[in-house]
């Protein structure tokens, strides 16, 4: 997963707060009081201002709160989209051959690339208008011709992308056979801060709807707003607020469970699990001791850690010891106990995989 673009997310949604941050510096300078001592281009300027605001006050509120919402939805919508896409381009390229992809997400990959064909045909949606069905077409014949020099249709599985409730964005990740519904439940930064938000000591406590409802919410003022509906109830800018903070949260759980995903797909296809038997001790919560062969291990090697609530993480390896002599890469051949030290704090009770020869 590229975290390029979770930065490009955070620097966009710090935009619309600095949008914010304008607004009410503009509504500040309104209700600033004119002095005597005021030269006289700023008290023309500030009494301009007074009055076109006086005029214009609420209108300016309206669009403000339209402007704000759409952004907020778009930024949604965009980065859902390019996350699923992006997981699908780096499964592509972790997994040599697609016959050795899950099989639900080949499955969904040939009939959302039918669904996508028949889109394009029909010019239904104007943002699939950059591709041909013969590229959908032909990504879909390396998949069966040339199988180890696949492409995914990625634009195929986010076809569904629109009016993106909780609730249709857990279905986007159906598709790419991940349970985002359970998943974000663990994800412990985005937990902690639903828990301070609604004053609850376990999420447990409530209903799915009111975890997200800022989500549901924000898409439905999105809807009303794209429909022409008579706006009753404009949010101010400390409500819209709190719609960023949601949506930063959100998002950037989304994009973690997706990274971890990816490290547990990482974890079946290119690392070697070391077994139980294998695993002499752990050492201060930082060394591992276990027996190897048939490998090259070194420096910087990353190690993949399962937790026993089914977490994956990775960490670099930060020394490498045999016999007690350290090694910056260690040539193994026959069966050797090596012991190798990490950042990340392990336990007995977790899984560790290798990076595969």
């Amino acid at each position: 997963m590229n975290t390029t673009s979770l930065e490009s997310f955070k620097k966009e949604i710090n935009q619309i707060r600095e949008y914010f941050k304008h607004i009410q510096y503009v509504n500040d300078m309104v209700d600033y009081t004119v002095l005597q001592t005021d030269k006289e281009q700023v008290k023309s300027s500030l009494n301009k201002l007074e009055d076109h605001y006086r005029s214009f006050g609420t209108d300016k509120k309206i669009f403000e709160y339209k402007a704000s919402i759409i952004s907020l939805y778009g930024l949604l919508e965009k980065y859902v989209e390019t996350w699923i896409k992006e997981y699908l381009d780096s499964l592509s390229s972790l997994v040599i051959e697609y016959n050795k992809i899950d099989e639900k997400i080949r499955s969904n990959h040939f009939e959302l690339s039918l669904k996508l064909i028949n889109t394009i045909i029909s010019r239904e949606i104007v943002k699939y208008q950059h591709i041909t069905k013969e590229q959908v077409l032909g990504k879909l014949n390396e998949c069966i011709v040339n199988p180890t020099s696949y492409k995914f249709n990625t634009e195929a599985f986010v076809l569904l992308s629109g009016n993106l409730k909780h609730q249709q964005i857990v279905k986007l990740f159906e598709l790419i056979n991940i349970n985002l519904k359970e998943l974000l439940k663990k994800n412990k930064s985005f937990i902690e801060y639903i828990e301070y938000e609604k004053q609850t000591p376990n999420i447990a406590n409530l209903k799915t709807d009111n975890l997200y409802n800022k989500i549901n919410e924000l898409v439905e003022r999105r809807n009303h707003i794209a429909h022409g509906s008579e706006i009753l109830d404009i949010l101010s800018i400390s409500e819209l607020e709190l719609y960023i903070q949601f949506l930063e949260k959100y998002c950037q759980a989304i994009f973690e469970t997706l990274a971890e995903e990816f490290i547990k797909q990482e974890s079946i296809y290119t690392f070697t699990k070391i077994g139980v038997d294998k695993i002499s001790n752990i050492y201060n919560n930082r060394i591992l001791a276990f027996e190897i062969e048939n490998c090259t291990i070194k420096i910087g090697d990353m190690l993949i850690i399962e937790t026993a609530e089914s977490k994956f993480y990775k960490t670099p390896i930060l020394t490498i010891q045999l016999n007690s002599k350290p090694y910056q890469e260690l040539p193994i051949s026959e069966k050797t106990k090596i012991a190798v030290s990490v950042a990340h704090k392990i336990k007995q009770n977790q899984t560790f995989y290798i990076l595969k020869q």
